[in-house]
This record gives C-alpha cells, structure tokens and sequence, in this order.
C-alpha cells in the first residue's frame, strides 16, 4: 500500500550537504516511495559531490542566501518542468568562522544570515515555486 500515495509525484528537495545529510536520506526515501527527486544544492562543488552519489539524478545549484538565485532556479525548473507536487526544505546554516561562541556570543550579522539560510528561505522558496506546486496536491515542508 502507498501510504503517502508518492508514485509519480515530482518534489524538490534543498539541502543535502553529503550522504549523512537528513535531506539525502530524504530524497532517497522518496525515490523508493516512487517520487522523481529534483536535488537543489548550495554549490557547484556540492552539485559535483551529489552527482556522484546520485548519477542519473537531476540536480540543480541555488545559494538561497541571494533571491536572484532563487528566481533564476524557479524559472530553470518551469522550463524543464510543468508542475511539482512537493518541496522538502532541510536547510540549515551557522557561521563558525570565528569559532565556538557562547551563543550569547553570537554577532548580531551571524544571527541574522543564518536565520535568512535556515528559516526564511522556505518563505522565498515557497513563494518562488508557488505557481508551479500543484494546486491540489502540492505539499512544502521543512525538516
């Protein structure tokens, strides 16, 4: 029995960082439910490294850090693609470049950068990709 009724159904998923990232694991649960996984990573050496994990795998590059990113991959995707039916977002981001802090520590420009990767880009996403989620079915979550 198909639970989540996934056969044939397009998601994209944002975020596999390497194969020990909740967003791989993600995708390949969703590939055995019989889902066609669109992979969106941060850059082009991590498009490489999913590439060799994935080989026949669509995978797209989008650093959600800069909206026009986002828009240019909402428009690739609408052009290679009539409709997505999910958007699993597993992004998450801090910057370490000056060490381990005390979170109470942490620079207010460090706070807001990584609340812009890890939380608002599932706002910019999904309104990126709201006239191309299936109206019925589409479904974005986070993880």
């Amino acid at each position: 029995m198909d639970f989540l009724e996934l056969a044939g159904k397009r998601i994209l998923v944002f975020g596999v960082a390497n194969r020990k990232s909740v967003a791989w694991q993600t995708g390949k649960v969703l590939e055995e439910a019989g889902a066609e996984v669109i992979y969106v990573v941060r850059s082009e050496a991590r498009k490489e490294s999913l590439g060799k994990l994935s080989p026949q795998a669509p995978i797209y590059v989008c650093d959600v850090e800069h909206q026009e990113q986002i828009d240019q991959l909402a428009t690739e995707i609408s052009q290679n693609y009539d409709v997505v039916h999910g958007l699993a977002h597993s992004i998450a981001f801090a910057d370490y470049s000056a060490g381990w802090l005390p979170f109470h520590e942490t620079p207010r420009a460090a706070f807001l950068q990584a609340v812009d990767i890890s939380c608002f880009s599932l706002t910019a996403l999904s309104n990126a990709f709201k006239d191309l989620l299936d109206p019925e079915q589409g479904s974005v979550v986070t993880i």
